[in-house]
């Protein structure tokens, strides 16, 4: 409860960075991870001051490396009958977290992407977001095995963007991607819960899911 409240209150620019890192470290969350975390949400929080919602304009990826991305995590995570990494905004996600808590992995991501994008060009006749979906995925395939040599450690790279693809889905919105918790949704998932009326103890919760950032209404 109280590191929700802190984190709402971050978000909210009630308290500074240092005032969440030590009510963070108070609770037993270790220095480097408050730091952390407060990087990360500095970046969600610069985004949503500058547009008011999530960013429409990327904050660490160019614009071409963004669509790349979303082609490929929309492969990762395909809309089916239900949403996918797309409507879930997963590489909203990604992109704020290079800009913050990930930047060590950027430079990763734009050499990995480019590469990928010279090896569609180069050996398929196009970008990989012209690509029909099965060609898509047989390049996806492809570089998981690491069967592409033009992509450096192919493997490891597909295995990063298809974990980071996964946490945006089914992170908290605060952090920018499981937009309206479509990935909550899915799998039953209530959120933060400000708490549990008996009817719900022991028991499936088939209650509406309720965001980090949304938590603070139900305590009245």
């Amino acid at each position: 409860m109280e590191t929700r409240e802190t984190v709402h209150a971050f978000l909210a620019a009630a308290i500074d960075r240092s005032e969440f890192v030590r009510r963070l470290c108070a609770t037993g969350v270790t220095a480097g991870a408050a730091f952390s975390f407060a990087e990360l949400l500095t970046g969600y929080r610069a985004a949503m001051a500058a547009t008011g919602s999530v960013a429409t304009t990327p904050a660490a990826l160019a614009p071409g490396e963004f669509a790349l991305l979303e082609a490929i995590a929309e492969r990762i995570l395909p809309t089916t009958d239900t949403p996918g990494a797309r409507e879930a905004g997963a590489v909203h996600y990604i992109d704020i977290a290079l800009a913050g808590a990930y930047k060590t992995e950027l430079a990763r991501y734009r050499s990995g992407l480019a590469a990928l994008q010279a090896h569609c060009r180069n050996s398929l006749g196009g970008p990989f977001e012209s690509l029909a979906p099965d060609a898509q995925d047989a390049v996806l395939v492809n570089l998981e095995a690491g069967h592409l040599a033009d992509v450096e450690a192919g493997a490891p790279f597909f295995a990063l963007m298809r974990r980071h693809v996964m946490e945006g889905f089914f992170c908290d919105p605060s952090y920018g991607g499981n937009h309206d918790m479509v990935g909550w949704k899915l799998v039953g998932f209530p959120g933060a819960q400000h708490g549990y009326a008996q009817p719900y103890i022991d028991r499936v919760v088939d209650i509406a899911p309720v965001a980090l950032t949304n938590a603070s209404a139900g305590r009245r």
